[in-house]
């Protein structure tokens, strides 16, 4: 590896150091890191189709994951929520109560994920060279942000619905 001091020189110096060991036993083929990122990267395939893909599968596994745990959730709190109704508490109120539970709880997990994998990028580079252009940029912060709102969302609406419409009459006959 060969560090140059202005990135604008580096075609010329690449060009000088293949022209130093042509025809000897030796040959060499110089590339920026960049360009090598970018063949080693292509040898495996579509990289960017494969994350997507991948990540697809985990924020859908997640998703149900979540929407499964909420379900048990209100379904466990059955009672209190006839309670609640007994005592006063509207369909809407009912509902924004287990959607802003849901939204805490994806906004809490969603941010903690997000603040370890911000401190992992900020340790340095996780690949040791591998992958020299590793850095985890705000945009890309504030859009897992984003979706882990709305993967909470996605998971409470079922549930906060089922809450809002129960009867109190067949809940207290559930307990």
């Amino acid at each position: 590896m060969v560090k140059i001091d202005d990135p604008a020189n580096a075609l010329a110096v690449a060009r000088a150091i293949d022209n130093r060991f042509a025809n000897s036993p030796y040959e060499t083929k110089t590339e920026t890191e960049r360009s090598f990122a970018a063949g080693f990267a292509s040898q495996i395939g579509n990289i960017r189709l494969l994350i997507l893909s991948i990540g697809s599968v985990v924020f859908f596994t997640l998703l149900l994951v979540t929407g499964n745990s909420t379900a048990t959730a209100i379904r466990e709190r059955t009672g209190e929520l006839a309670v609640m109704k007994t005592v006063g508490f509207t369909d809407v109120s009912i509902l924004v109560l287990v959607m802003t539970e849901t939204l805490i709880l994806a906004v809490v997990g969603g941010g903690l994920g997000l603040v370890l994998a911000k401190l992992f990028t900020m340790a340095g580079d996780p690949t040791r060279g591998m992958l020299p252009l590793y850095y985890l940029r705000p945009n890309l912060l504030a859009l897992g942000f984003v979706l882990a709102i709305a993967a909470g969302a996605a998971a409470g609406i079922i549930p906060a619905v089922g809450a809002m419409r129960l009867k109190i009459v067949d809940a207290l006959r559930r307990v």
